[in-house]
């Protein structure tokens, strides 16, 4: 947050000539966005889609996989858990942040990037990705606090 806001008030000063302030800033922007799309997806490979194919055994040990996969977090001895609705959205929250991500990364580093495809001002995409980001990570405190906390789901 702190270095999105010191970027913004870089470029709103200016980057003309002899300024350093928005190049430095834009720099350090780049390497943080880039680091956090890193981090998150190697956590999302590692860790959220293993839980979701696989599912939790709600079982003596937490955690352990193997209870039949996002199905197990549907549904319950033939109905709905009542917070059923909490895990298609923090999927599909989930694989926009990181599509967004992804995309933003590229955008920023790859100079091959195809031109039909690259927007210009890419800060209204910048603030749509962090916006899903904080929804998607309170979606997944409710689910914490639904599934594993309260074993309600």
């Amino acid at each position: 947050m702190r270095y999105a806001i010191r970027t913004h008030k870089s470029y709103a000063a200016g980057t003309e000539e002899g300024s350093n302030l928005g190049a430095k800033s834009e720099k350090t922007n780049k390497n943080l966005m880039t680091s956090a799309v890193i981090v998150s997806g190697v956590g999302a490979v590692f860790w959220m889609v293993p839980n979701f194919v696989f599912g939790w055994n709600y079982g003596t040990s937490f955690p352990e996989y193997g209870t039949g996969g996002y199905g197990s977090y549907l549904t319950l001895f033939g109905t709905y858990n009542p917070h059923w609705y909490l895990i298609p959205a923090m999927v599909a929250v989930g694989s926009a942040t990181a599509f967004l991500g992804v995309y933003l990364v590229l955008r920023m580093r790859w100079s091959g990037f195809p031109r039909r495809l690259a927007v210009q001002n890419f800060r209204p995409v910048m603030i749509t990705t962090w916006t899903l980001w904080v929804l998607n990570v309170f979606i997944g405190f409710i689910v914490y606090y639904f599934f594993a906390y309260t074993g309600t789901g």
